[in-house]
């Protein structure tokens, strides 16, 4: 008996030290694609947005542009309101559409809507606490505070770090999720 946990715990003392070392890919990878995503001077890319309002979904299709500065989201689909576009510079955002400029402050606590949760996900990348990674599948995988009360998870390309998909939850729900397409970034 004790020969077989003397057997167990050196397997265990064996595999310690690559999981260590498995983490500190991970976190290399990840602050590989955080110094990137800080240092842009432009990224661009397209998401496939559902929004969850709890009775309801909406879903978005949006083109995103963030030049190191602003960050632009304009909505693609659905028809009706394609075209419509806002822009977050430092804080305040605008919702454009036709020439005209109206404010759109947050919606809730938090201020996530649908058209701010691509700029919350680029802030994120850049600087939001890191509460975990992982590998699920074939992705790099990283949970982040970006509230007192939302998390965002992101899944990337383990490869060329590129995000796949992401998503936001409030209170353990998840509010926010979409696939991200076209990733760009200079």
């Amino acid at each position: 008996m004790r020969r077989a946990i003397a057997s167990a715990l050196m397997i265990v003392l064996v595999l310690l030290p690559g999981c260590g070392e498995r983490e500190k890919q991970l976190q290399e990878s990840f602050d590989a694609l955080r110094a990137a995503v800080t240092h842009a001077e432009d990224i661009r890319f397209q998401a496939e947005l559902t929004a969850d309002r709890g009775d309801w979904t909406e879903s978005y299709g949006l083109s995103v542009t963030y030049d190191g500065a602003q960050t632009v989201v304009e909505v693609l689909s659905p028809e009706e309101i394609a075209g419509i576009s806002a822009s977050a510079l430092r804080g305040e955002t605008e919702l454009r559409y036709d020439g005209i400029i109206l404010g759109a402050g947050p919606l809730d606590q938090e201020g996530i809507t649908p058209m701010s949760a691509m700029p919350v996900l680029l802030d994120g990348l850049a600087s939001a606490y890191v509460e975990l990674l992982w590998r699920e599948d074939d992705m790099l995988a990283a949970r982040l505070f970006v509230g007192e009360q939302s998390v965002l998870t992101v899944w990337m390309d383990p490869d060329s770090l590129a995000p796949l998909a992401a998503e936001i939850a409030r209170d353990g729900r998840t509010v926010i999720s979409c696939r991200i397409e076209d990733w760009q970034l200079r």
